[in-house]
């Protein structure tokens, strides 16, 4: 289906001569979030990128990861490849242990230190959380607050990176020019984002790679196409994995030069690859068949997660029609706010309960951990994972 009204150009070529529209994405979010509720992901109908066509804009995604960064939560953890391999990939391309890095988006600072530990030492991390930059800073790296289109231009770094970032910005064409001034000529800028191209080998939960958050949808493509359009060489890539809990991701890496030269580039293909994403994960309907059993025999439940993937179950499934007792959630952000009419509380107050509903474990990563917490806290309620 043709979509002729755009709201957004197209963040790789800035097209609006039309998209194909491949899927609008629903969700039930908490009161006052600052996202909306739904969006088209549709496919640039002059290069073939597949992007979410978001009525939000820049600022609301500013305030967004601002107010509710996630990079607070304790299940992240240094030891995974998430940072190791990543820091280790940079390395390798960085031309000498004292050039200046800075990491944009920097989350708790993982990465950083991760380099640091390869020897690089002019080093500095950029992030709108306030608790990002203090834990940074009280390790003894350099932090700054704000949002990289605040970054002064004062100085001028050797290497800059972009480590699931692209994926998350709404205006990427202003994210690479204010790269281009950042850094020095034939500077390097890593980019770490999501492999589109490869979404239907890495299937986890419906639709988690069209999460709230998730606005652009990269491949190696369209990544060459991006550089290009902006002066930047791609002299580098790799198509890997990232394993978080026992979720497994594909990721694609490329490092540019900055060349300051534009030239041609050429159509994405992974609007196909996205396509058959959408009609795999609406095949497998996974959590399906569970939901439904719950919902028509009004069996009373708790929802543990409230996050993306139960504020797409609450939208697209029979979850909302479920006996919902209680939804809780360890993020302290999510305390306190409703979704689908049901105030989000703290995994203690489940204690406080006199009866003892089954806990249906609604997250799309950290399962295991959060029935290790079940049982550690000592509830013998019964555990559905929606797996």
């Amino acid at each position: 289906m043709l979509k002729t009204s755009l709201r957004r150009a197209c963040p790789v070529c800035a097209g609006r001569s039309g998209a194909e529209l491949l899927h609008t994405q629903r969700f039930v979010l908490p009161a006052g979030h600052p996202l909306p509720d739904k969006y088209d992901v549709v496919a640039c109908g002059s290069c073939g990128f597949v992007y979410a066509d978001t009525p939000a804009d820049q600022d609301a995604y500013d305030k967004y990861y601002g107010e509710m960064s996630k990079y607070e939560m304790a299940y992240t953890s240094p030891d995974t490849s998430l940072f190791i391999d990543r820091a280790a990939w940079i390395s390798g391309f960085v031309r000498g242990r004292g050039d200046s890095v800075i990491d944009i988006g920097c989350g708790n600072g993982e990465l950083i230190a991760e380099l640091r530990k390869l020897g690089l030492t002019d080093l500095t991390g950029l992030d709108p959380s306030e608790k990002c930059v203090s834990a940074l800073k009280s390790r003894g790296i350099r932090g700054i607050r704000g949002s990289v289109f605040s970054v002064s231009a004062g100085r001028k770094y050797d290497c800059a990176v972009l480590s699931g970032v692209l994926e998350h910005i709404y205006d990427v064409g202003k994210i690479m020019k204010t790269m281009s001034r950042l850094l020095t000529r034939r500077g390097l800028l890593f980019v770490c984002v999501p492999d589109a191209s490869r979404y239907p080998e890495y299937d986890a939960v419906p639709f988690d790679y069209f999460n709230i958050e998730h606005i652009n949808h990269f491949d190696e493509t369209s990544l060459l196409n991006l550089g290009l359009r902006h002066g930047f060489n791609m002299v580098g890539s790799l198509k890997t994995t990232v394993t978080l809990s026992k979720t497994t991701q594909p990721m694609v890496f490329c490092v540019y030069e900055n060349a300051q030269n534009p030239a041609a580039d050429s159509r994405s293909y992974s609007r196909n690859r996205v396509a058959a994403y959408i009609g795999q994960t609406n095949a497998k309907a996974a959590g399906g068949r569970v939901i439904g059993r719950l919902a028509r025999g009004k069996r009373e439940v708790i929802v543990w997660g409230a996050g993306n993937y139960t504020s797409r179950l609450l939208a697209c499934s029979g979850l909302a029609k479920c006996n919902i007792v209680m939804v809780v959630d360890n993020d302290r952000h999510k305390q306190g706010m409703s979704i689908g009419g049901h105030t989000v509380r703290p995994p203690a107050a489940i204690r406080r309960l006199k009866k003892n509903p089954a806990i249906l474990v609604s997250v799309a990563v950290f399962s295991a951990e959060v029935i290790a917490e079940i049982r550690a806290m000592g509830l013998s309620n019964e555990v559905i994972v929606l797996k």
